[in-house]
């Protein structure tokens, strides 16, 4: 069946066309009416059409590099296969919302469509020039989302080890504090005198000055088992155990002497009461240093994400950044044991950026290192200033470029990653906010052993 001349008119492309030419796209056109949820086409179907709609909607679902696509064509648009497009096949199924009524009209015709009415090429152009738009903004909003589903999965790996911590310094700490009535009934008990309890405060506080000192394996083996002897001897239970907990603690064997000596009559409880002081003040330090770790992560989040400037351009320390992007991908370094020097510059001047974008730009290039390094590999960070502007360097040491492609990869969708692995627009998207939002410059030099991306950047006056 042929589309009416009144049906083309409702496309937005054809409207104003002379009977002529509408009458010379509707001998060649081919109506379809599809019922809602009906098939147009199928994702991986040959694209031979331009789809000209005429009421109702086509939804397009598919998927692109493992995230979901969607996008919907209403009455009145035009969709399948355009004049200079390079699409051989759809990636993806497009269905009917509702009652639908489109034609498609041959793609073998375009050439003499160009011919007989050369005024719809800039129309058809347009719309293609749209139809690229639209996909490159789709395809890095999917690389942000991808990107950003890394970052958040090592940030959780990163999160879970001090929380845990936490949680488990917390129990341990619980557990003590339950055995502290025993503790002070038995002090009672054993009737010390008064000048016992000051000589146990004192054992406590010399130990204290010792809780960060580092012994080698041999020395606090020696350590514990002069305690432990000592212990035994003196018939506390739990000699061994105990001995541990007390020289982790800072307790040396003086210090129990001397206690022994002023707290004749409760020395067993005395060393009780020690260990458990030094006990829970090593589990309180456990959970103040892992909140401390959650609380660095948090301000590393705060700095990478700029939370605080909402992406308004400000004088900016792209040291901060790359630290904080060295944390975010903590995870990421260590699951391929990959060390990281950094080579800053002490009097390195600001720029005026978007720190938030700039995050970006640090982000991919030690991301793409990162994926081209083997296990153990590394990577060096620079920061300089170079006459005027500050320059700043992502090197590895990984097997390299091949020099056949490296004036290609800042180029949109280019990618040396296997299929369904990179957009190719990480690179691209670092040209973009380096030289076009910043009015900086990105090179890449690179040969076996020895890849460098070099960023320059404006310093701020």
């Amino acid at each position: 069946m042929r589309p009416t001349l009144d049906d083309l008119r409702q496309v937005t492309v054809l409207a104003d066309l002379p009977e002529a030419d509408l009458a010379w796209i509707a001998e060649h056109a081919e109506v379809h009416a599809l019922a809602n949820g009906e098939v147009l086409v199928h994702a991986g179907d040959p694209a031979g059409h331009l789809h000209l709609m005429f009421s109702g909607q086509i939804e397009y679902t598919g998927e692109v590099g493992g995230q979901p696509i969607r996008w919907v064509v209403a009455g009145g648009e035009v969709s399948g296969l355009l004049p200079h497009s390079r699409m051989t096949h759809f990636p993806s199924t497009g269905r009917a919302v509702g009652l639908t009524r489109l034609a498609t009209f041959p793609g073998a015709l375009f050439g003499e469509l160009r011919e007989r009415i050369p005024a719809l090429e800039p129309r058809f152009m347009a719309v293609l020039a749209d139809r690229i738009r639209v996909a490159v903004q789709a395809d890095e909003q999917r690389e942000r989302l991808s990107a950003l589903g890394k970052l958040s999965a090592g940030l959780a790996h990163e999160l879970n080890n001090p929380a845990a911590a936490v949680r488990s310094a917390a129990a341990a700490l619980e557990t003590r504090l339950g055995t502290l009535p025993q503790l002070l009934r038995a002090w009672l008990e054993a009737a010390p005198e008064p000048d016992a309890l000051e000589a146990l405060e004192d054992a406590a506080r010399t130990a204290m000055t010792r809780m960060d000192e580092r012994l080698t394996p041999l020395r606090r083996s020696e350590l514990e088992d002069e305690v432990a002897d000592w212990l035994a001897d003196e018939g506390v239970p739990g000699a061994a155990e105990r001995a541990g907990t007390l020289v982790e603690g800072g307790v040396r064997l003086p210090d129990l002497t001397q206690l022994a000596a002023a707290c004749p009559q409760g020395g067993a409880t005395g060393v009780a009461y020690l260990e458990f002081r030094l006990a829970s003040l090593a589990l309180l330090r456990d959970v103040l240093h892992a909140a401390g770790r959650i609380s660095d992560l948090v301000a590393s989040v705060k700095t990478y994400s700029h939370m605080d400037r909402g992406g308004d351009r400000a004088r900016a320390d792209v040291r901060r950044g790359l630290d904080s992007t060295v944390t975010m991908l903590a995870y990421k370094l260590r699951s391929k044991k990959i060390t990281v020097t950094r080579e800053y510059a002490p009097d390195l001047p600001p720029v005026l950026a978007d720190e938030g974008a700039l995050n970006q730009v640090w982000t991919n290039l030690l991301v793409n290192a990162v994926d081209a390094l083997p296990e153990g590999g590394h990577v060096t960070l620079k920061a300089g200033e170079r006459g005027g502007q500050v320059a700043v360097s992502v090197i590895d040491d990984g097997p390299g470029i091949p020099p056949e492609i490296q004036g290609r990869i800042f180029e949109p969708f280019f990618t040396t990653k296997p299929v369904g692995e990179g957009s190719g627009l990480g690179l691209d998207l670092v040209s973009r906010i380096v030289m076009r939002q910043h009015g900086g410059t990105v090179r890449v030099s690179s040969q076996p052993g020895h890849t460098e991306f070099a960023v320059l950047l404006p310093a701020a006056l």
